[in-house]
Protein backbone atom coordinates (compact mmCIF):
# COMPACT_ATOMS: atom_id res chain seq x y z
CA UNK A 1 0.00 0.00 0.00
CA UNK A 2 1.32 3.42 -0.97
CA UNK A 3 0.21 6.97 -0.14
CA UNK A 4 0.42 9.98 -2.45
CA UNK A 5 0.08 13.46 -0.84
CA UNK A 6 -0.91 16.67 -2.58
CA UNK A 7 1.66 18.60 -0.52
CA UNK A 8 4.18 16.08 0.85
CA UNK A 9 6.19 17.25 3.86
CA UNK A 10 9.69 16.37 4.94
CA UNK A 11 10.18 14.46 8.18
CA UNK A 12 10.33 16.88 11.12
CA UNK A 13 12.07 16.55 14.45
CA UNK A 14 8.68 16.63 16.15
CA UNK A 15 7.53 13.71 14.03
CA UNK A 16 10.73 11.75 14.61
CA UNK A 17 10.45 12.23 18.37
CA UNK A 18 6.87 10.96 18.31
CA UNK A 19 7.86 7.97 16.16
CA UNK A 20 10.76 7.02 18.41
CA UNK A 21 8.53 7.18 21.47
CA UNK A 22 5.89 5.06 19.74
CA UNK A 23 8.52 2.51 18.75
CA UNK A 24 9.92 2.46 22.29
CA UNK A 25 6.49 1.71 23.75
CA UNK A 26 5.33 -0.69 21.04
CA UNK A 27 3.88 -3.85 22.57
CA UNK A 28 3.63 -2.51 26.12
CA UNK A 29 0.76 -1.20 28.26
CA UNK A 30 -1.91 0.46 26.07
CA UNK A 31 0.07 -0.46 22.96
CA UNK A 32 0.06 -4.20 23.48
CA UNK A 33 -2.16 -4.34 20.36
CA UNK A 34 1.03 -3.97 18.35
CA UNK A 35 2.04 -7.51 19.30
CA UNK A 36 -1.16 -9.11 17.97
CA UNK A 37 0.29 -9.76 14.51
CA UNK A 38 3.79 -10.82 15.56
CA UNK A 39 4.51 -14.25 14.14
CA UNK A 40 4.32 -16.02 17.49
CA UNK A 41 1.11 -14.28 18.64
CA UNK A 42 -0.52 -14.60 15.24
CA UNK A 43 0.02 -18.37 15.26
CA UNK A 44 -1.20 -18.64 18.85
CA UNK A 45 -4.34 -16.59 18.19
CA UNK A 46 -5.21 -18.59 15.09
CA UNK A 47 -4.76 -21.89 16.92
CA UNK A 48 -7.23 -20.75 19.59
CA UNK A 49 -9.68 -19.42 17.01
CA UNK A 50 -9.58 -22.62 14.98
CA UNK A 51 -10.09 -24.76 18.10
CA UNK A 52 -13.24 -22.85 19.07
CA UNK A 53 -14.50 -22.52 15.50
CA UNK A 54 -14.24 -26.25 14.86
CA UNK A 55 -17.35 -26.83 16.98
CA UNK A 56 -19.37 -24.48 14.76
CA UNK A 57 -18.08 -25.40 11.31
CA UNK A 58 -21.55 -26.42 10.10
CA UNK A 59 -23.44 -23.36 11.38
CA UNK A 60 -25.56 -21.47 8.86
CA UNK A 61 -25.92 -18.10 10.52
CA UNK A 62 -23.93 -16.04 12.99
CA UNK A 63 -25.12 -13.08 15.01
CA UNK A 64 -22.56 -10.94 16.82
CA UNK A 65 -23.58 -8.82 19.80
CA UNK A 66 -21.05 -6.01 19.84
CA UNK A 67 -20.88 -2.23 19.75
CA UNK A 68 -18.24 0.36 18.85
CA UNK A 69 -14.82 -1.23 18.58
CA UNK A 70 -16.33 -4.67 19.13
CA UNK A 71 -18.41 -4.31 15.97
CA UNK A 72 -17.03 -1.77 13.49
CA UNK A 73 -13.81 -3.62 12.73
CA UNK A 74 -15.37 -7.01 12.10
CA UNK A 75 -18.14 -5.39 10.00
CA UNK A 76 -15.39 -3.82 7.90
CA UNK A 77 -13.57 -7.14 7.47
CA UNK A 78 -16.77 -8.92 6.52
CA UNK A 79 -17.93 -6.33 4.00
CA UNK A 80 -14.52 -6.07 2.36
CA UNK A 81 -13.59 -9.74 2.22
CA UNK A 82 -16.60 -12.05 2.36
CA UNK A 83 -17.98 -13.46 -0.90
CA UNK A 84 -21.53 -12.86 -2.09
CA UNK A 85 -22.42 -16.54 -1.72
CA UNK A 86 -20.66 -16.74 1.63
CA UNK A 87 -21.94 -19.19 4.23
CA UNK A 88 -22.58 -18.84 7.08
CA UNK A 89 -24.30 -15.46 7.00
CA UNK A 90 -23.09 -12.84 9.48
CA UNK A 91 -25.25 -10.22 11.18
CA UNK A 92 -23.95 -7.72 13.73
CA UNK A 93 -26.33 -6.35 16.35
CA UNK A 94 -24.63 -3.08 17.27
CA UNK A 95 -27.60 -1.01 18.37
CA UNK A 96 -30.47 -1.39 20.84
CA UNK A 97 -33.01 0.04 18.39
CA UNK A 98 -35.95 -2.35 18.99
CA UNK A 99 -37.18 -2.23 15.38
CA UNK A 100 -33.73 -3.26 14.10
CA UNK A 101 -33.27 -5.96 16.75
CA UNK A 102 -36.74 -7.46 16.25
CA UNK A 103 -36.27 -7.56 12.49
CA UNK A 104 -32.86 -9.27 12.71
CA UNK A 105 -33.77 -11.83 15.35
CA UNK A 106 -37.16 -12.51 13.83
CA UNK A 107 -35.55 -13.26 10.46
CA UNK A 108 -33.00 -15.54 12.09
CA UNK A 109 -35.70 -17.45 13.96
CA UNK A 110 -37.65 -17.92 10.73
CA UNK A 111 -34.60 -19.25 8.88
CA UNK A 112 -33.58 -21.57 11.72
CA UNK A 113 -36.63 -22.25 13.97
CA UNK A 114 -34.75 -24.72 16.17
CA UNK A 115 -31.70 -22.41 16.52
CA UNK A 116 -29.45 -25.46 16.11
CA UNK A 117 -27.57 -23.91 13.16
CA UNK A 118 -27.23 -20.46 14.73
CA UNK A 119 -24.20 -19.16 16.64
CA UNK A 120 -24.35 -16.07 18.86
CA UNK A 121 -21.00 -14.41 19.61
CA UNK A 122 -21.17 -12.01 22.56
CA UNK A 123 -18.34 -9.47 22.57
CA UNK A 124 -17.55 -7.06 25.38
CA UNK A 125 -14.02 -6.37 26.61
CA UNK A 126 -15.10 -5.30 30.08
CA UNK A 127 -18.20 -7.49 30.16
CA UNK A 128 -20.14 -4.56 31.61
CA UNK A 129 -21.36 -2.82 28.45
CA UNK A 130 -25.02 -1.92 28.99
CA UNK A 131 -26.06 -2.35 25.35
CA UNK A 132 -24.52 -5.83 25.16
CA UNK A 133 -26.19 -6.91 28.39
CA UNK A 134 -29.55 -5.74 27.03
CA UNK A 135 -29.03 -7.37 23.63
CA UNK A 136 -28.05 -10.63 25.30
CA UNK A 137 -31.22 -10.63 27.41
CA UNK A 138 -33.35 -10.21 24.28
CA UNK A 139 -31.38 -12.68 22.19
CA UNK A 140 -31.59 -15.41 24.78
CA UNK A 141 -35.37 -14.99 24.81
CA UNK A 142 -35.72 -15.14 21.02
CA UNK A 143 -32.92 -17.62 20.24
CA UNK A 144 -32.91 -19.79 23.37
CA UNK A 145 -31.33 -22.86 21.79
CA UNK A 146 -28.61 -21.16 19.74
CA UNK A 147 -24.94 -21.89 20.42
CA UNK A 148 -23.48 -19.06 22.50
CA UNK A 149 -19.86 -18.08 23.05
CA UNK A 150 -18.21 -15.03 24.59
CA UNK A 151 -15.15 -12.95 23.72
CA UNK A 152 -14.19 -10.92 26.77
CA UNK A 153 -11.47 -10.34 29.33
CA UNK A 154 -10.92 -13.32 31.61
CA UNK A 155 -11.78 -11.36 34.76
CA UNK A 156 -15.02 -9.85 33.43
CA UNK A 157 -18.60 -10.43 34.55
CA UNK A 158 -19.38 -11.73 31.06
CA UNK A 159 -16.65 -14.35 31.37
CA UNK A 160 -18.03 -15.51 34.72
CA UNK A 161 -21.53 -15.76 33.20
CA UNK A 162 -20.22 -17.65 30.17
CA UNK A 163 -18.45 -20.18 32.39
CA UNK A 164 -21.65 -20.61 34.43
CA UNK A 165 -23.61 -21.22 31.20
CA UNK A 166 -20.91 -23.62 29.90
CA UNK A 167 -20.19 -21.47 26.84
CA UNK A 168 -16.93 -21.49 24.92
CA UNK A 169 -14.87 -18.37 25.53
CA UNK A 170 -11.97 -16.53 23.93
CA UNK A 171 -10.05 -13.70 25.63
CA UNK A 172 -9.72 -10.09 24.60
CA UNK A 173 -6.01 -9.57 25.30
CA UNK A 174 -5.43 -7.45 28.40
CA UNK A 175 -4.62 -3.87 27.43
CA UNK A 176 -6.17 -4.03 23.95
CA UNK A 177 -8.88 -1.39 23.64
CA UNK A 178 -11.97 -2.01 21.54
CA UNK A 179 -11.02 0.21 18.62
CA UNK A 180 -7.62 -1.51 18.42
CA UNK A 181 -9.02 -5.05 18.69
CA UNK A 182 -10.05 -5.96 15.15
CA UNK A 183 -6.97 -8.16 14.62
CA UNK A 184 -7.48 -9.94 17.94
CA UNK A 185 -10.01 -12.68 18.67
CA UNK A 186 -12.70 -9.99 18.47
CA UNK A 187 -12.41 -9.75 14.70
CA UNK A 188 -10.60 -12.97 13.88
CA UNK A 189 -13.17 -15.50 15.14
CA UNK A 190 -16.13 -14.09 13.15
CA UNK A 191 -13.83 -13.57 10.16
CA UNK A 192 -12.55 -17.15 10.32
CA UNK A 193 -16.07 -18.55 10.59
CA UNK A 194 -16.91 -16.58 7.44
CA UNK A 195 -13.96 -18.10 5.56
CA UNK A 196 -11.80 -14.96 5.54
CA UNK A 197 -8.06 -15.62 5.34
CA UNK A 198 -6.98 -14.54 8.83
CA UNK A 199 -3.37 -15.61 8.27
CA UNK A 200 -3.09 -13.10 5.43
CA UNK A 201 -4.75 -10.38 7.50
CA UNK A 202 -2.11 -10.80 10.18
CA UNK A 203 0.74 -11.15 7.70
CA UNK A 204 -0.28 -7.89 6.02
CA UNK A 205 -0.37 -6.11 9.38
CA UNK A 206 3.00 -7.55 10.35
CA UNK A 207 4.63 -6.36 7.13
CA UNK A 208 3.15 -2.88 7.50
CA UNK A 209 4.35 -2.72 11.10
CA UNK A 210 7.91 -3.36 9.95
CA UNK A 211 7.67 -0.47 7.49
CA UNK A 212 6.30 1.76 10.24
CA UNK A 213 9.26 1.20 12.57
CA UNK A 214 11.76 2.88 10.25
CA UNK A 215 12.62 6.57 10.21
CA UNK A 216 12.69 6.91 6.42
CA UNK A 217 9.87 6.06 4.01
CA UNK A 218 7.56 5.41 6.94
CA UNK A 219 3.90 5.65 5.76
CA UNK A 220 2.47 6.03 9.29
CA UNK A 221 4.88 8.84 10.14
CA UNK A 222 4.11 10.61 6.85
CA UNK A 223 0.35 10.26 7.40
CA UNK A 224 0.51 11.42 11.03
CA UNK A 225 2.66 14.43 10.17
CA UNK A 226 0.47 15.49 7.25
CA UNK A 227 -2.78 15.21 9.14
CA UNK A 228 -1.58 16.79 12.40
CA UNK A 229 -0.03 19.69 10.50
CA UNK A 230 -3.21 20.10 8.46
CA UNK A 231 -5.32 20.08 11.64
CA UNK A 232 -3.11 22.69 13.30
CA UNK A 233 -3.31 24.81 10.15
CA UNK A 234 -7.09 24.99 10.39
CA UNK A 235 -7.99 21.94 8.31
CA UNK A 236 -9.98 20.30 11.07
CA UNK A 237 -12.25 18.04 8.99
CA UNK A 238 -10.59 14.82 7.80
CA UNK A 239 -12.55 12.93 5.13
CA UNK A 240 -11.79 9.37 4.04
CA UNK A 241 -13.42 8.42 0.74
CA UNK A 242 -12.90 4.93 -0.68
CA UNK A 243 -13.69 4.45 -4.35
CA UNK A 244 -14.88 0.93 -3.60
CA UNK A 245 -18.29 0.19 -2.08
CA UNK A 246 -16.93 -2.78 -0.14
CA UNK A 247 -14.68 -0.44 1.84
CA UNK A 248 -17.53 1.73 3.17
CA UNK A 249 -17.42 0.09 6.62
CA UNK A 250 -13.64 0.40 6.70
CA UNK A 251 -14.08 4.16 6.38
CA UNK A 252 -16.53 4.02 9.31
CA UNK A 253 -13.93 2.08 11.33
CA UNK A 254 -11.43 4.87 10.59
CA UNK A 255 -13.95 7.44 11.84
CA UNK A 256 -14.20 5.77 15.25
CA UNK A 257 -10.45 5.24 15.52
CA UNK A 258 -9.61 8.86 14.62
CA UNK A 259 -12.43 10.49 16.63
CA UNK A 260 -12.26 8.49 19.86
CA UNK A 261 -8.46 8.47 19.94
CA UNK A 262 -7.71 12.12 19.12
CA UNK A 263 -10.76 14.07 20.32
CA UNK A 264 -9.61 15.02 23.81
CA UNK A 265 -9.10 17.82 26.32
CA UNK A 266 -5.34 18.35 26.48
CA UNK A 267 -3.19 19.08 29.52
CA UNK A 268 -3.80 22.84 29.13
CA UNK A 269 -7.57 22.36 29.12
CA UNK A 270 -7.97 22.92 25.39
CA UNK A 271 -10.55 20.94 23.42
CA UNK A 272 -8.66 19.46 20.49
CA UNK A 273 -9.12 16.88 17.77
CA UNK A 274 -9.87 16.61 14.06
CA UNK A 275 -13.39 15.65 12.96
CA UNK A 276 -13.28 12.51 10.77
CA UNK A 277 -15.90 11.96 8.07
CA UNK A 278 -16.62 8.88 5.96
CA UNK A 279 -17.68 9.22 2.33
CA UNK A 280 -17.92 6.86 -0.64
CA UNK A 281 -16.89 7.40 -4.24
CA UNK A 282 -18.30 7.99 -6.71
CA UNK A 283 -21.66 8.36 -4.91
CA UNK A 284 -20.70 11.38 -2.81
CA UNK A 285 -19.43 13.28 -5.83
CA UNK A 286 -23.13 14.07 -6.26
CA UNK A 287 -23.66 15.38 -2.73
CA UNK A 288 -20.91 16.62 -0.42
CA UNK A 289 -18.40 17.28 -3.21
CA UNK A 290 -20.09 20.64 -3.85
CA UNK A 291 -19.29 21.71 -0.28
CA UNK A 292 -15.72 20.48 -0.52
CA UNK A 293 -15.16 22.23 -3.83
CA UNK A 294 -16.57 25.66 -3.03
CA UNK A 295 -17.02 25.63 0.74
CA UNK A 296 -14.51 26.47 3.50
CA UNK A 297 -10.89 25.37 3.08
CA UNK A 298 -10.98 23.45 6.34
CA UNK A 299 -10.67 19.90 5.02
CA UNK A 300 -8.25 17.14 4.14
CA UNK A 301 -9.82 14.66 1.76
CA UNK A 302 -8.23 11.22 1.64
CA UNK A 303 -9.08 8.82 -1.18
CA UNK A 304 -8.67 5.06 -1.39
CA UNK A 305 -8.19 3.50 -4.81
CA UNK A 306 -7.98 -0.26 -5.36
CA UNK A 307 -5.40 -0.90 -8.06
CA UNK A 308 -6.45 -4.36 -9.25
CA UNK A 309 -10.05 -5.57 -9.07
CA UNK A 310 -12.80 -7.17 -11.11
CA UNK A 311 -14.06 -5.11 -14.03
CA UNK A 312 -17.00 -4.91 -16.41
CA UNK A 313 -16.71 -3.74 -20.01
CA UNK A 314 -19.25 -1.10 -21.06
CA UNK A 315 -19.57 -2.38 -24.61
CA UNK A 316 -20.49 -0.25 -27.63
CA UNK A 317 -24.22 0.37 -27.14
CA UNK A 318 -24.91 3.96 -26.03
CA UNK A 319 -28.31 5.61 -25.60
CA UNK A 320 -27.27 8.68 -27.59
CA UNK A 321 -24.23 10.31 -29.13
CA UNK A 322 -23.33 12.41 -26.08
CA UNK A 323 -22.00 9.21 -24.48
CA UNK A 324 -19.90 8.09 -27.45
CA UNK A 325 -16.78 8.69 -25.34
CA UNK A 326 -17.77 5.77 -23.09
CA UNK A 327 -17.52 3.21 -25.91
CA UNK A 328 -14.83 0.62 -25.33
CA UNK A 329 -14.29 1.73 -21.74
CA UNK A 330 -14.99 -0.20 -18.51
CA UNK A 331 -16.60 0.53 -15.15
CA UNK A 332 -13.23 0.41 -13.39
CA UNK A 333 -11.71 2.83 -15.89
CA UNK A 334 -14.60 5.20 -15.22
CA UNK A 335 -14.37 4.84 -11.42
CA UNK A 336 -10.57 5.31 -11.33
CA UNK A 337 -10.80 8.32 -13.63
CA UNK A 338 -13.52 9.83 -11.46
CA UNK A 339 -11.33 9.47 -8.38
CA UNK A 340 -8.31 11.08 -10.02
CA UNK A 341 -10.39 13.86 -11.56
CA UNK A 342 -12.19 14.58 -8.29
CA UNK A 343 -8.90 14.78 -6.45
CA UNK A 344 -7.44 17.08 -9.09
CA UNK A 345 -10.47 19.37 -8.92
CA UNK A 346 -10.24 19.60 -5.13
CA UNK A 347 -6.55 20.41 -5.29
CA UNK A 348 -7.34 23.19 -7.75
CA UNK A 349 -10.00 24.38 -5.33
CA UNK A 350 -7.46 24.67 -2.52
CA UNK A 351 -8.25 21.60 -0.44
CA UNK A 352 -5.52 19.27 0.78
CA UNK A 353 -5.74 15.69 -0.47
CA UNK A 354 -3.99 12.35 -0.34
CA UNK A 355 -4.60 8.99 -1.99
CA UNK A 356 -4.04 5.56 -0.50
CA UNK A 357 -3.44 3.01 -3.24
CA UNK A 358 -4.46 -0.49 -2.17
CA UNK A 359 -2.93 -3.15 -4.47
CA UNK A 360 -6.02 -5.37 -4.39
CA UNK A 361 -9.08 -6.07 -2.30
CA UNK A 362 -7.68 -8.98 -0.29
CA UNK A 363 -6.92 -9.90 3.31
CA UNK A 364 -3.26 -8.92 3.05
CA UNK A 365 -4.12 -5.37 1.94
CA UNK A 366 -6.84 -4.95 4.59
CA UNK A 367 -4.40 -6.11 7.28
CA UNK A 368 -1.92 -3.49 6.07
CA UNK A 369 -4.59 -0.79 6.18
CA UNK A 370 -5.61 -1.62 9.77
CA UNK A 371 -2.04 -1.64 11.08
CA UNK A 372 -1.18 1.57 9.21
CA UNK A 373 -3.99 3.59 10.75
CA UNK A 374 -3.50 2.20 14.27
CA UNK A 375 0.20 3.09 14.19
CA UNK A 376 -0.63 6.50 12.67
CA UNK A 377 -2.86 7.17 15.69
CA UNK A 378 -0.04 6.16 18.05
CA UNK A 379 2.26 8.73 16.43
CA UNK A 380 -0.36 11.46 16.01
CA UNK A 381 -1.40 11.19 19.67
CA UNK A 382 2.15 11.87 20.73
CA UNK A 383 2.46 14.80 18.36
CA UNK A 384 -0.71 16.31 19.84
CA UNK A 385 0.47 15.45 23.39
CA UNK A 386 -2.70 13.59 24.34
CA UNK A 387 -3.50 10.03 25.38
CA UNK A 388 -5.03 8.31 22.34
CA UNK A 389 -6.11 5.25 24.36
CA UNK A 390 -8.64 6.58 26.85
CA UNK A 391 -12.17 7.88 26.19
CA UNK A 392 -13.31 9.85 29.24
CA UNK A 393 -15.80 11.78 27.12
CA UNK A 394 -18.06 8.76 26.68
CA UNK A 395 -18.38 7.92 30.36
CA UNK A 396 -20.87 10.63 31.41
CA UNK A 397 -23.53 9.39 28.99
CA UNK A 398 -23.16 5.85 30.37
CA UNK A 399 -23.45 7.12 33.94
CA UNK A 400 -26.57 9.18 33.23
CA UNK A 401 -28.23 6.27 31.37
CA UNK A 402 -27.83 3.98 34.38
CA UNK A 403 -29.03 6.62 36.83
CA UNK A 404 -32.13 7.40 34.73
CA UNK A 405 -33.23 3.75 34.48
CA UNK A 406 -32.67 2.82 38.11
Amino acid sequence: MEIEFSNPESVTQRGLTALREANRCAGTHDEVWRTLWSEHNADSQLEDVKAVASAFSSCKQIVVLGIGGSALGLKALHQALSSNDQHPTLTVLDNVDPVFVMEVLGTMSAIDPTNKDTVVIVISKSGSTTEIAALLMVTQQMLPHAHYLAITEDASQLHAYAVEQVWDTLPVPVGVGGRFSVLSNVGLLPAFLCNIDCSELLRGAREMDQRCLQEENNPALSLAQQLVHAYESGRTIHVLMPYCSRLANLAEWYVQLWAESLGKIDSQGNRIGPTPVAAIGATDQHSTLQLWQEGPLDKVIGFIRVQHSDDIALGDEVMNEQFEWLKGKSLKQLLDTQQKSTEASLREGGQETYTMIMPSLDAHSIGQFVALWQITVAIAGRMLEINPYNQPGVELSKKLTKESLR
